[in-house]
């Protein structure tokens, strides 16, 4: 048998184990340093990034958790204690076929200066604390108050703001409220209540209430359209620019244009407006504020002299003067800037005209009312209104007097009505022969001239549109007189003893609730009631209590006037199911059918007369 030759070299697994022993730590090596040289850094560059996006990312969240406990420690955790993230909500939103609305739910009123409650847009996005249903219930007569800030109920805005003490308007003194007490109480329509609903958003002009209502509104069946507006037109109307166009002038579009043409103001912008609404941190530095209106851009108008903006207009509204001779004394820069005021304007009534035939298409009545403006006013001046006058506010836009240009608007849109046949009310110097404080700022109304202006619309509805006779009781006679809170000059003729010296009478006339209150021992004999002396003889049509607490209002109650004190009237019987919840505590507020004189007044709590009296206010006017 032959053997298997013997193979005297080395196995080939041998050679192979001795090159990977000679080989491997050279191999090693180099694999060591490529790592060092290549992988790593990249490695340890990326780590850093990453380590470093989540170390700014825990600060950030860090960050966002604090303000998130800031706010919740802040007045906006008072306005949104249930709901927090509602903050985060800017009080508008952008839409894009009328500019921009109110959120549903978000706070429209923080001031509780007056003693007023937070106050929220509806559902519909409506200054009102009632909810609206798109199917309109049998018993509704739905009146939309539509308009900008004024018609809202805005008080003193940008540097008339610190001037006039941050005057601002509580619901119950908005004209859409006074407006519905008024024509509930005069109003006779068996088996019907009016609703005014407050659709007004401030900043709005006609181009907005044209697209808001017929997008928006008109689902809603409403009986009746009020616009109180004006003022939101002028700035608008006073860029006279060859490239002016009406329906890009709107608060948000300013906003848009910047963003669309993608450049830093733009970008800053959107920026913003996201983060607001993204971010608690946002929030807490914006503290709560309206970005939007915060962002629109403002830029000045080159080449436009005060001087020759008057001219412009002026030649614009020569009603009675020579078209030729006027023109001799204007220069071809002069003409042109006429021609374009009155194009502006001319843009402006025609969409009040197509907004009339819309409505009149819809067959819904319709009434336009044309707002007051302090420069156009030539009333005597109040202590605040001189004020308001040493401030430059919005005396010029773009260089353009606003008075001016806000008379040539009217005089149009006087003109237009009469040529078309829409119902227009002109409100614009109304307040000429008043001498009480009406403006807060240049457009922006008190109380008292919001329920004068209230009134006087309650009349032309009830008398046009409803066709019922106003009473001679429920005309405006002396507007003076309608600002009077008249307890607020009372004397306190009787009242039981105060518990405590720091509680008299006297605290519940300081004209709006507060901590102060009046607060009586029990009497025990039965003499549990205040009677004030109003000092002299008045017309009342309405009055409002607010008392310490629930547990101190009385099951029923009158309020009597007497022009003796031994003959009394009484003016209102009410009880405790009647209270609204306007203020931070239980209230009460009557208006009359008509005025009932008297010099003194009683509040007189039902039921049991030894009870003690606790009030944080009681107002009275005319």
């Amino acid at each position: 048998m032959e053997k298997e030759p013997v193979c005297t070299g080395p196995d080939r697994n041998e050679l192979g184990s001795e090159a990977v022993a000679k080989n491997g730590p050279r191999e090693s090596v180099r694999r060591s340093r490529l790592w060092r040289r290549l992988v790593w850094p990249v490695f340890k560059t990326v780590a850093s990034v990453v380590l470093s996006i989540a170390v700014a990312a825990l600060i950030l969240m860090g960050l966002e958790s604090l303000a998130k406990q800031s706010l919740r420690r802040s007045s906006l955790g008072s306005v949104y204690p249930d709901n927090i993230q509602m903050a985060r909500r800017d009080f508008t939103r952008p839409v894009s076929h009328y500019d921009y609305d109110f959120v549903p739910g978000v706070c429209l009123e923080y001031n509780t200066a007056k003693g007023n409650r937070y106050e929220y847009a509806n559902n519909a996005g409506f200054r009102d604390p009632r909810d609206i249903s798109v199917e309109k219930p049998e018993d509704e007569i739905r009146i939309f108050l539509m308009g900008g800030s004024t018609a809202f109920g805005l008080g003193a805005v940008g540097e008339a703001a610190p001037a006039m003490g941050y005057y601002s308007l509580p619901y119950r003194e908005t004209i859409g409220y006074m407006m519905e007490a008024i024509l509930n109480s005069t109003l006779a329509i068996p088996g019907k209540k009016v609703r005014v609903y407050n659709t007004a958003v401030w900043g709005y002009a006609y181009q907005h209430h044209l697209m808001r209502y017929m997008t928006k509104l008109r689902r809603y069946n409403p009986d009746l359209i009020i616009s109180l507006d004006g003022a939101n037109e002028i700035p608008a109307i006073c860029k006279l620019t060859d490239d002016w166009d009406y329906f890009r002038e709107g608060q948000f579009n300013g906003i848009l244009q910047e963003i669309y043409a993608y450049n830093r103001p733009g970008l800053a912008s959107y920026l913003t407006l996201w983060l607001k609404n993204n971010t608690y941190l946002m929030t807490l530095i914006w503290g709560g504020k309206d970005v939007l209106t915060n962002l629109r851009p403002e830029a000045p108008m080159e080449g436009l002299a005060g001087p020759s903006a008057v001219g412009a207009v002026r030649r614009s509204n020569l009603a009675s003067a020579d078209p030729g001779d006027a023109g001799k004394s204007l220069d071809a820069e002069l003409a042109r800037k006429s021609r374009l005021a009155d194009r502006n304007v001319a843009t402006v009534v025609r969409v009040v005209e197509n907004f009339h035939s819309m409505l009149e298409n819809d067959g819904v009545p319709h009434l336009f009312a044309l707002q007051p403006w302090f420069y156009l006013s030539k009333k005597r001046l109040s202590e605040q209104e001189k004020t308001l006058a040493s401030l430059t506010g919005a005396k010029t836009y773009y260089g353009v007097p606003s008075d001016k240009m806000y008379g040539l608007l009217v005089n149009r849109l006087v003109d237009s009505a009469r040529e078309k046949g829409y119902f227009l009310v002109d409100f614009s110097t109304y307040f000429d022969d008043v001498s009480e404080w009406v403006f807060t700022d240049w457009c922006h109304l008190t109380a008292g001239a919001n329920y004068i202006i209230a009134k006087e619309l309650a009349n032309l509805v009830k008398e046009h549109l409803f066709g019922q006779p106003v009473a001679q009781g429920e005309l405006v006679h002396d507007k003076d007189g309608l600002f009077w809170d008249l307890a607020a000059s009372a004397t306190v003729l009787s009242a039981p003893r105060p518990d405590l010296p720091e509680n008299g009478p006297r605290n519940m006339l300081t004209g709006y609730p507060s901590e102060a209150i009046y607060s009586s021992v029990p009497p025990g004999d039965g003499s549990g009631e205040v009677v004030l002396d109003l000092m002299q003889t008045h017309p009342v049509s309405r009055t409002r209590l607010v008392w310490a607490d629930e547990s101190s209002v009385p099951e029923k109650w009158t309020i009597d006037v007497s022009e003796d004190g031994t003959n009394w009237k009484m003016l209102v019987a009410a009880g405790k199911d009647q209270l609204d919840s306007y203020s931070l505590w239980p209230g009460f507020e009557y208006y009359a059918a008509e005025p009932t004189q008297g010099r003194y007044v009683r509040y007189r709590p039902a039921g049991d007369r030894n009870a003690p009296i606790r009030l944080r206010s009681w107002n009275i006017f005319r």
